[in-house]
């Protein structure tokens, strides 16, 4: 108490001093985005059979850097809105400075997920926590081979998964609490200029990068009506999601949006005009390679044989949040190959569209106000790792596993310090 005594009227003060964060929205553009936007707040009245996954992890590192990492995963099954069984998975790893556990929880959950789907034939609807679209790392030939293959671990789950879905015509989900992406964003603003110049426009078309774009703007203000409007949209700092949660007040969804393999939009491949991951500079290398590399660019081989993700901003019917949606692309009646996408573009047609409104008529049936999507808020609070259990039950018991495997298993300063203070 007497250390806040001192501590928290300096807090005051440094809260004090910081600047104005106050930004503008440019209604300029608003329209550009609402047009784009599908006003919708139907409710499905019944619902299919449906599995649901999350997954978390923690971990505890040791003296020396060694890091271990226990991940588990929860997919539960539902018929109608009867939960009928639960599939719950764990893995543990072990490593020096171990890094990227999120990769090994969402391979865990595909996993439980892919189990959910094999094992009960009414399952018609899979939906994860989180994305279902793979982005790989520019620099990924300079990871140490342990991120390499937890990645590789991530894409052949999601690919097995995915591939299970689609010979099953199981409907494949998933849905992000928070996205900071800029994809829709990209589009919207090329689409403007596309109208305007074409030219110009084509450019800016291969662009995903909204910097890019302000770049190029920059350089090219020539042949546009509203330029100046165009680039102060391109300079906001902001993502889709806060810009359709300012400017969407309405319940709907955005024009669904193909989505083309992220590597295609590498800077190196931009500058090259590369069109597709298949003839892109980074397969080339990758394949090159010894593995797990070359095993990275086989397992993207095999996910982009398969139909792309389809992507959209979804507002449920009771107006609470903005939430983005991915929609494996056969659930909206595309049957090309991902590779076959040259860049991302909006789908335009009519049953598309009314199958999207299916799509969001199911969601908004699972998300009784104030929640969204509700079976995904309960298996995430099963599977959630409290820092009390993993302390107290879970750490205990991989330290002497460890120490019987024969490594000494020390805790850190740091930890022993806050195990102290907790006593």
């Amino acid at each position: 108490m007497l250390a806040e005594d001192s501590f928290f009227p300096l807090f005051m003060e440094a809260v004090s001093k910081i600047s104005s964060l106050n930004f503008v929205f440019d209604d300029g553009f608003k329209d550009a985005y609402l047009s784009f936007w599908h006003e919708f707040s139907g409710r499905g009245d019944t619902l299919p059979g449906f599995a649901v996954a999350d997954g978390s992890f923690s971990s505890t590192t040791f003296r020396g850097g060694v890091r271990a990492v226990c991940v588990r995963a929860l997919a539960n099954v539902y018929e109608g809105r009867s939960l009928i069984e639960s599939i719950s998975d764990v893995d543990v790893r072990v490593g020096h400075r171990l890094k990227r556990a999120s990769l090994y929880m969402r391979a865990l959950e595909f996993k439980c997920l892919k189990k959910a789907v094999e094992g009960f034939g009414k399952v018609g609807v899979a939906i994860c926590d989180g994305d279902l679209y793979p982005t790989m790392h520019p620099v990924i030939v300079r990871r140490t081979s342990q991120e390499v293959d937890a990645f590789l671990e991530y894409l052949n789950s999601l690919y097995e998964l995915y591939k299970c879905a689609l010979e099953r015509g199981v409907l494949l989900v998933g849905v992000v609490k928070d996205s900071f992406v800029n994809y829709l964003r990209a589009r919207v603003l090329a689409s403007h200029v596309l109208k305007e110049n074409p030219e110009l426009g084509e450019e800016v078309y291969r662009m995903r990068s909204v910097r890019n774009i302000e770049k190029k703007l920059s350089q090219k203000r020539g042949g546009i009506r509203q330029v100046e409007v165009l680039l102060r949209e391109a300079q906001r700092l902001s993502s889709d999601e806060e810009i359709l949660d300012e400017y969407a007040s309405k319940p709907g969804f955005t024009t669904p949006l193909v989505l083309a393999p992220q590597p295609i939009y590498l800077s190196e491949e931009t500058k090259a005009g590369t069109k597709t991951w298949r003839g892109s500079k980074i397969r080339r290398r990758l394949k090159s390679r010894s593995p797990p590399l070359r095993d990275v660019a086989d397992a993207m081989d095999k996910l982009y044989s398969l139909p792309p993700v389809v992507m959209s901003y979804w507002r449920p019917w009771h107006g609470i949040g903005v939430y983005r949606v991915d929609v494996a692309g056969w659930g909206l009646g595309i049957n090309i190959k991902w590779d076959e996408v040259e860049g991302d573009y909006f789908l335009s047609k009519d049953g598309a569209m009314q199958k999207f409104e299916e799509i969001a008529a199911l969601l908004n049936g699972l998300s009784p106000e104030p929640f969204t999507v509700k079976p995904l808020l309960d298996v995430d609070d099963l599977v959630r790792f409290s820092a009390k259990t993993y302390k107290e039950c879970y750490e205990p018991i991989l330290i002497e596993a460890l120490r019987r495997a024969g490594f000494k298993a020390l805790l850190t300063k740091r930890d022993l310090r806050e195990l102290m203070v907790r006593i």
